[in-house]
């Protein structure tokens, strides 16, 4: 979702004040909804508050967190923290007719984006994106190569061009438009610009936008312009047309016969953020995930793959990283120093993970591989830190089952931890995902399972002191416990998983830093 707080103050009637943060144009939203007292404020969700004064008074409030208002004035929100955005309604809204409006917008963008991807899997045509676009830009778009070939254009209603586009007989803009750009200084000083750039004539609104085209060996293609822009294009619309642009290039270079390989993209920027987090431009792998049919959020997988056995090659990676994008659907393969990893999307209709472990159990044992998998996770972007886990689960089911073939972390993470510590690993990937989940069930539901939970484990079973210490009745602590075991889905009375979770709560509570980076209220 490429929506921002700019287009939605564009999308929405009855402001009566507005304030975006410097970095709109990269900040995406997401999710809207009802502030809630206590709720961890995310960066990528809109938050609906009655006035101005209950907002100023919202705990954690900071550079990034973006707020919709139902009555108030932009001068009373100016005190806000620098970076803070926020639209201020005139009040004549409800809270419910404001959600429902948002609920339109957010569905038009989010239907655009699957649109975009469906016309890019089925190899569509240009005219199809830049027709599902019209409701986006509002203004005629048009797309032309280098040699002023019409490849795509899209008028409807009131969004049309005030001149004919082609020659008679031809493909190929008219004539008089030609010269005319030919003579526009804008037009000739704009061709090497990489982001999309608006162009206007002194006092006057934006009239033309545009966003060029360049193919694989960063050659200039072609580009789009959209003209006679009215008001209802802004900047904030350059990040969606950025997205449209990426989409357009890929049908444009597959259409010229140079293809352009939307998987070998997603491939190599996944290589780069995995050698370099911290350093790598997210965009550029957002925008390959998109044009690849992902999403960034849901639930995911890492799988780590040892293809030699005893230092004897017995296959190779480049190989075996083909055969996989042919035979395995919902996985992306990466070659990696020495092994191969898998990243599973269970979000693209698998069955689940335990299902996806039987089918690769078969893949592994014929081909006499060894694999790590790791557990599941839901953001994309942390995948670097899951491969590492399935890298541990690899190295310590070689240790304790040498003879077995496919290692599950949850399998030997106490092996790794006693072994190894815990400070070799992320924090997040040695809590058990059925914790996380039983934590995400509190704030929620407003109960208080993990801390039951940990009450539970820390006396060690003794059920009075757990009672004691939290003051509550016999019969409520053992209905907490009985729903507890059934959101764990994790064997409470084995030692090694007690143990397991013991050692967790002990690392979390002494770095309480630790426990604050997941959220986890101790």
């Amino acid at each position: 979702m490429e929506l921002n707080i700019h287009i939605l103050r564009n999308e929405l009637e009855h402001v009566s004040g507005y304030r975006g943060e410097r970095d709109y144009l990269e900040r995406s939203l997401s999710f809207y909804t009802l502030y809630q007292p206590d709720c961890v404020l995310r960066r990528d969700t809109l938050y609906l508050v009655d006035s101005v004064s209950l907002a100023a008074k919202i705990p954690g409030k900071e550079s990034g967190t973006a707020l919709l208002i139902i009555e108030g004035e932009e001068q009373e929100a100016a005190g806000y923290p620098d970076g803070c955005a926020w639209i201020c309604m005139d009040g004549s809204l409800s809270a419910d007719a404001l959600l429902a409006r948002l609920q339109d917008i957010f569905e038009k963008y989010d239907r655009w984006e699957r649109g975009l991807s469906s016309v890019l899997s089925g190899e569509r045509s240009i005219e199809a994106l830049c027709r599902i676009s019209l409701p986006i830009f509002h203004n005629p778009v048009m797309v032309h190569n280098r040699e002023y070939e019409l490849m795509a254009y899209a008028e409807a209603g009131g969004a049309s061009f005030p001149y004919s586009l082609l020659q008679e007989g031809t493909n190929y803009l008219d004539r008089n438009i030609t010269d005319e750009l030919f003579f526009r200084s804008d037009y000739l000083t704009t061709l090497e610009f990489e982001t999309p750039q608006f162009w206007s004539n002194e006092g006057e609104e934006y009239i033309t936008i545009y966003s060029n085209i360049f193919d694989e060996d960063q050659e200039y293609w072609g580009r789009i312009v959209i003209d006679g822009v009215n008001g209802s294009l802004t900047e904030g619309h350059l990040a969606l047309l950025s997205v449209f642009t990426e989409a357009v290039r890929a049908l444009a270079v597959r259409h010229s016969g140079s293809k352009f390989n939307a998987l070998a993209a997603f491939k190599n920027y996944a290589l780069e953020y995995l050698r370099s987090p911290s350093g790598f431009d997210a965009d550029k792998l957002l925008m390959a995930m998109r044009l690849a049919g992902w999403k960034r959020n849901g639930p995911f997988f890492c799988v780590c793959m040892e293809l030699t056995e005893a230092g004897q090659e017995l296959h190779s990676a480049a190989y075996e990283s083909v055969l996989f994008d042919h035979q395995l659907y919902g996985y992306l393969s990466l070659e990696y120093e020495d092994r191969l990893l898998l990243l599973c999307n269970l979000g693209l209709g698998l069955e689940g993970r335990d299902e996806e472990c039987r089918r690769l159990a078969y893949i592994v044992r014929d081909n006499l591989f060894k694999s790590g998998i790791s557990t599941e996770f839901s953001d994309f972007f942390q995948f670097p830190d899951y491969f590492r886990q399935a890298e541990a689960a690899l190295q310590s089911g070689k240790e304790c089952s040498s003879t077995q073939w496919l290692f599950k972390f949850e399998d030997y993470a106490l092996h790794y931890v006693l072994n190894r510590g815990a400070n070799t690993l992320p924090m997040r990937t040695l809590i058990p995902p059925s914790i996380l989940k039983l934590i995400r069930y509190d704030r929620t539901h407003d109960t208080s399972y993990y801390k039951t939970l940990l009450n539970y484990i820390e006396f060690d079973s003794h059920t009075a002191k757990a009672i004691d210490d939290l003051y509550i009745h016999r019969n409520t602590f053992k209905s907490r416990i009985k729903k507890i075991r059934e959101l764990l889905e994790m064997e409470l009375d084995s030692p090694q998983e007690r143990l397991y979770l013991m050692l967790i709560f002990r690392i979390l509570r002494r770095y309480p830093e630790l426990a604050s980076e997941q959220e986890v209220g101790l």
